[in-house]
């Protein structure tokens, strides 16, 4: 007999299959990432069980049959199988984000980065509020876009990889205002110039960045905080555009894997070329 399970979700990947079906990628709140196939979505007939498309960042309640294999395994790896999409509940289409192209980027750049750091099956609830409240926020215009860069850090929280910002890796040293230079593989700071300051092994190709945007960085609040304490102004775009790329840039470095919506960093914080 199929088990189906019930769950909050944000879709974070759409992918026809055929003419009528698609694959999906479900962020559940209480199962972690779920990858499904949704036999029959595109059908327009009354045997659709779904109340609204399955579009990017859309969220509602799915009911779905997990994959053989994850059955009673709820730690399953990378290599799962699809399960099954069997209803779909549609509540929020993001009106508010697919208006204002900037949010829609930040909104698909959060989805890409989940979908990088967390492991299918792995349930990671706060982290699915963190976006929920992301989404929230770019939503609303440039002022929160910063919200985009809280959820970065709320990532690499959740999975483990957030970077040592306070001191130097190699000595200790507190970080100061002077620039210094950020390690993306190593997952940390090093302290002086390439060719004077400290240094370790495999260390690879560091990013000078200024003291003051990785102590901002360090302090910034994550999306759910950010919700209920609105900054007043938005921030400089310049200095979290650095942010962004120093946290996408160890993102790709310790996933080994391109994040293809890097590239409209620039365009979320309302920098021209």
């Amino acid at each position: 007999m199929a088990t189906y399970i019930t769950d909050t979700a944000i879709c974070l990947r759409v992918t026809d299959f055929s003419e009528t079906s698609q694959i999906v990628g479900m962020f559940t709140r209480e199962h972690g990432l779920v990858p499904l196939i949704a036999k029959g979505a595109k059908r327009t007939s009354k045997k659709n069980t779904m109340s609204g498309p399955l579009d990017l960042l859309t969220s509602g309640e799915v009911v779905f049959v997990p994959a053989k294999e994850q059955r009673g395994a709820p730690g399953g790896g990378q290599g799962a199988q699809l399960g099954t999409l069997a209803a779909w509940e549609l509540a929020n289409h993001q009106q508010k984000l697919r208006s204002n192209l900037a949010g829609l980027n930040a909104g698909m750049l959060c989805a890409e980065v989940t979908t990088h750091l967390v492991q299918p099956h792995d349930p990671h609830p706060e982290l699915f509020d963190e976006l929920c409240a992301a989404l929230s926020l770019v939503g609303e215009g440039p002022k929160h876009s910063r919200a985009m860069l809280a959820y970065l850090k709320a990532a690499l929280l959740a999975a483990g990889y957030w970077p040592q910002l306070g001191t130097c890796l190699c000595c200790g040293k507190p970080i100061g205002d002077a620039p210094v230079r950020f390690s993306p593989r190593a997952g940390g700071i090093l302290c002086g110039q390439a060719s004077s300051g400290c240094h370790i092994e495999h260390e690879g190709t560091t990013l000078v960045v200024p003291g003051r945007i990785i102590a901002a960085l360090d302090r910034l609040d994550l999306p759910t905080a950010l919700l209920t304490r609105q900054p007043e102004r938005a921030g400089d775009p310049n200095a979290l555009a650095v942010a962004a790329q120093m946290l996408l840039t160890h993102i790709e470095a310790i996933t080994d894997k391109q994040i293809r919506t890097a590239s409209l960093v620039r365009s979320i914080f309302g920098i021209r070329k």
